[in-house]
């Protein structure tokens, strides 16, 4: 596990309080904020970026959401998010503290942007699982953060479990090996709530539907309540988080659950899904968020 001081993280030394008693916690995946090869305009782009259009419709969106705690999926190590940290300020969203945590993947990540101040990041790189013939780590890591507000301490995992893409005849879709790194982050979550106690929220593109083993595991070890997933809906009531063209289906991948303890309630008692004219545009999931209100405890 790699732990990582909050000075070398943060571009910021600047400390901000919370405005009010409502903090929004927002979960992404802005579909490669990277250079991979890919279609551009009719055409196929060999180690390109995300194309201009795209980044301009995602700082649209993020402009209207303003999240405070923002976690993102898909990712790049170096240059990018400092590029979309610097452009969102830019236009009027200053999120000062950010981290990208670093797991096998060599190209897609888990990472953070948030108005908060974190207490504490760790990546918990450490998390191994057998399957087939070999040992693996759970391919993204697990970030951890931990945050405090009105006095008190809680928690954000932010996760991206195994894509349905799979180099194993074995397992054509990679549900074992999406089971298996949800059974390693829940077995990690679990020893670290027996430690510290502190409440939390699991945020993350699980890219599995919700009552798939990977998405029921990470709720519930037999009998006992891990987290519970939020139910999140659009303007138009509709809960899908994914659009997948090549099929033409629309299903819900991402996820924000909230640990039995929570302190704060949820302000609407539900979770948002953004469903602006900016939503696909920008990437092929739609963010999700919740209104953590700190007056109203549940």
């Amino acid at each position: 596990m790699l732990r990582v001081g909050i000075g070398i993280i943060c571009i910021c030394l600047l400390t901000l309080s919370v405005r009010g008693e409502v903090l929004r916690v927002a979960t992404y995946n802005v579909r490669n904020y990277l250079e991979v090869n890919r279609w551009v305009d009719g055409k196929y782009r060999s180690e390109f970026p995300k194309p201009e259009i795209e980044k301009q419709a995602m700082r649209k969106l993020l402009l209207e959401v303003r999240p405070d705690v923002l976690v993102l999926q898909e990712m790049g190590v170096g240059p990018y998010l400092s590029e979309l940290q610097s452009d969102l300020r830019e236009e009027g969203l200053d999120l000062p503290f950010k981290y990208v945590a670093v797991g096998s993947d060599d190209d897609r990540h888990v990472a953070l942007l948030s108005r908060l101040e974190p207490v504490e990041i760790s990546t918990h790189t450490d998390l191994l699982f057998d399957y087939i013939d070999e040992t693996l780590p759970v391919k993204r890591g697990m970030m951890e953060v931990v945050f405090q507000t009105q006095g008190l301490k809680w928690k954000v995992f932010g996760l991206h479990l195994k894509s349905k893409w799979s180099d194993f005849e074995e397992d054509p879709t990679s549900d074992d090996r999406r089971r298996s790194e949800a059974l390693a982050c829940r077995k990690r979550i679990l020893e670290l709530q027996q430690s510290d106690g502190l409440p939390f929220l699991i945020l993350g593109d699980l890219n599995d539907s919700k009552l798939t083993p990977p998405v029921r595991l990470l709720q519930s070890r037999g009998k006992s309540e891990v987290a519970t997933a939020v139910d999140a809906f659009d303007s138009r009531g509709e809960r899908w988080t994914y659009y997948y063209s090549n099929e033409e289906t629309y299903s819900r991948i991402d996820y924000i659950l909230k640990s039995p303890d929570f302190p704060a309630g949820l302000k609407g008692g539900q979770g948002w899904i953004y469903d602006g004219p900016a939503a696909l545009e920008a990437s092929d999931h739609r963010l999700v968020w919740v209104d953590l209100d700190w007056g109203v405890g549940e």
